[in-house]
């Protein structure tokens, strides 16, 4: 769809103002208020994250993500086989 000088208004009125995108908010009157709870479950997800011994996760997300974006991402189907197998193992005791 070409934009011409009829549509541009619409379109920067459906899109962020020029504040929200520099402010990343508008302040103005509040109109209401939401309330957010987070489960204990998710609290605790994010202290073991947290606490993890592994502090390059996102780092190695990143690197799987790059990886795939490139098609160069190979599964290791050997080494997925033998942590299936080990749960297993574990869930039997």
């Amino acid at each position: 769809m070409k934009i011409d000088q009829f549509h541009t208004g619409y379109v920067k009125s459906t899109y962020k103002t020029s504040d929200e995108r520099k402010n990343g908010h508008v302040d103005g009157k509040t109109i209401g208020k939401s309330t957010v709870e987070i489960s204990t479950q998710a609290k605790a997800l994010v202290k073991k994250i947290n606490e993890s011994e592994d502090s390059h996760f996102s780092e190695k997300v990143e690197s799987i993500r790059r990886s795939i974006q490139e098609g160069s991402y190979k599964v290791d189907t050997e080494k997925i086989a033998d942590k299936i197998l080990e749960k297993i193992d574990e869930q039997r005791g």
